[in-house]
């Protein structure tokens, strides 16, 4: 039964950190750029009508990277959680000789 646990919460472990590697950071790094793009032409609009409107997608781009910060915070936090449990219940093991 522990075993069966711990491949429980070592699954959840991994689904955690191949969230925050392959969609989270990415997602993050690919919205930094984004932003950084948009203040360039922001910086170079002709008027103020274009300047709104790459203000707007700066805006946007912003409460984006919020977003994708928060859904990385609680990743980690998850992935935290998940390593504490598994190093708990591996301690476990080796006492538990009946399984």
């Amino acid at each position: 039964m522990k075993r069966e646990v711990l491949a429980a919460w070592e699954g959840r472990a991994i689904r955690a950190q191949t969230k925050i590697q392959e969609e989270l950071e990415p997602e993050l790094e690919q919205f930094s750029y984004e932003k950084e793009i948009a203040q360039r032409l922001l910086a170079k609009a002709p008027d103020e009508s274009a300047r709104q409107a790459w203000q707007t997608q700066i805006d946007v781009i912003e409460m984006m990277i919020t977003m994708t910060e928060t859904n990385l915070a609680e990743q980690q936090e998850e992935l935290t959680l998940c390593e504490a449990m598994i190093s708990e219940i591996e301690a476990d093991l080796p006492e538990d000789r009946t399984e």
